[in-house]
């Protein structure tokens, strides 16, 4: 599922029945007011969206629809390429919030409890986001996207045999998405069967050979099987701008890393950091790999990048205190 389709209008819920019971706002204002966001939305114009949703959903807390469509503007808007990192996190919890509420005015509308879920994850809120994939798959059980991501949700928190027979339940129900055969993949690895995730990531890819998330996918997997050369070819092979994404530089790093190439690493991400100088993440990352790689000058430049980018000073510190027994990537 992309995210625009993860976040897509739900409908109107069953407590929406009524909305005058649950909104002093006049049926007239409301509709004027979606009607707006929707505009500014489909304009590429979400600071103006959330500008009117907020207000929206400030007159109307008990109306689905005012908050649903207050939390898919704000995600808009931390999808915004040019918005710092620590920005984009600050929205999309904002955003979680709004969907928070949304799902609890209508409990049972599934669409709207599976993007609730999306939206957590993306807050790193997980445990809220189980409750909300759970929530939706108990509304559609018949639903493969929503077994899907409670499956994946099950593999992340340990639950293999959960995660197993949903996820094959997915895979059996959409034979030709690369989704469920990757999240198999990843149930593999967690399982400590290498040779396994390579071959259903594999199968994933050939599916979808363009997929640079699965390219990624598939060089973690041979990484951790044990042949990193191999996860270097598949990423080094991509324009130096996929390179310097965050995923892949963190990949590359972390192959380089297991090859016991430390400098090659902190160059890695150094390249990526100066791709995007107002992420201080990425600067961070670069900060920590050079501290490992035994260059504390370069760290210290890497630092007092994130530094004026606005990372906070424990983050600083943090990176700064990274030693050998760290690797980039996980």
């Amino acid at each position: 599922m992309t995210m625009a389709a993860a976040f897509a209008p739900v409908g109107c819920g069953p407590t929406d029945a009524k909305p005058a019971a649950a909104s002093s706002v006049e049926p007239k204002k409301l509709d004027a007011a979606i009607r707006a966001i929707d505009s500014y939305l489909a304009a590429d114009k979400p600071s103006e969206a959330v500008f009117v949703a907020e207000k929206l959903a400030s007159e109307a807390p008990g109306l689905m629809r005012a908050q649903e469509i207050h939390g898919r503007a704000l995600v808009a808007l931390a999808m915004q390429p040019d918005l710092p990192s620590q920005d984009r996190a600050d929205v999309m919890t904002r955003a979680a919030d709004a969907y928070d509420r949304a799902a609890a005015l209508a409990p049972a509308n599934a669409a709207l409890q599976h993007a609730a879920g999306v939206v957590s994850d993306t807050a790193m809120r997980h445990t809220q986001a189980v409750a909300h994939y759970e929530a939706a798959f108990a509304a559609d059980p018949s639903s493969a996207q929503y077994a899907l991501y409670l499956g994946m949700a099950r593999a992340r928190d340990g639950n293999e045999v959960e995660a197993r027979r949903l996820l094959t339940a997915a895979e059996r129900a959409m034979p030709e998405s690369p989704d469920p055969k990757a999240a198999l993949a990843d149930l593999e690895l967690r399982s400590g069967d290498a040779n396994a995730a390579r071959i259903k990531i594999s199968q994933a890819r050939a599916l979808a050979p363009t997929s640079i998330e699965l390219r990624i996918a598939d060089a973690r997997m041979r990484r951790m099987a044990g042949a990193p050369r191999e996860s270097l070819e598949l990423l080094l092979a991509l324009d130096a701008p996929l390179r310097r994404e965050p995923a892949c530089a963190q990949e590359i790093a972390a192959a380089y890393m297991a090859l016991g190439q430390a400098r090659e690493a902190a160059g890695t991400l150094d390249e990526s950091a100066a791709a995007a100088p107002n992420d201080w993440k990425r600067s961070l990352r670069a900060a920590s790999a050079w501290m490992q790689a035994g260059d504390q000058v370069k760290a210290m430049i890497s630092a007092d990048a994130a530094g004026i980018a606005g990372a906070p000073a424990n983050e600083v510190r943090a990176a700064l205190s990274a030693t050998s027994d760290r690797r980039p990537g996980g």
